[in-house]
């Protein structure tokens, strides 16, 4: 099952520099949309084991020591890319 449309994946790479791969993207930020290892686990059609170690391997990547901090981090850079492609009109 795809869940991001994946022609747009340059724009997130942009925003996610230290993800390799859509998968890692994707597992990214399905987990930082607070969708739980289990049913991202079902919605990528994986094991709930692999979950877990994308996103051990994505918090080593981006040098976060807690699920929650990689969470947050994440979190905070989608707010601000989806605010730099607003813009405001007079």
């Amino acid at each position: 099952m795809k869940t991001f449309n994946l022609k747009q994946i340059k724009k997130f790479r942009k925003v996610f520099p230290e993800l390799t791969t859509k998968e890692q993207l994707e597992t990214a930020m399905l987990f930082s949309l607070g969708i739980t290892k289990k049913e991202i686990a079902a919605m990528r059609d994986v094991s709930y084991k692999a979950v877990e170690v994308m996103l051990d391997n994505i918090k080593k990547r981006c040098q976060v020591h807690s699920l929650n901090m990689m969470m947050t981090l994440f979190q905070v850079r989608l707010v601000f890319f989806a605010l730099s492609g607003c813009a405001v009109k007079n």
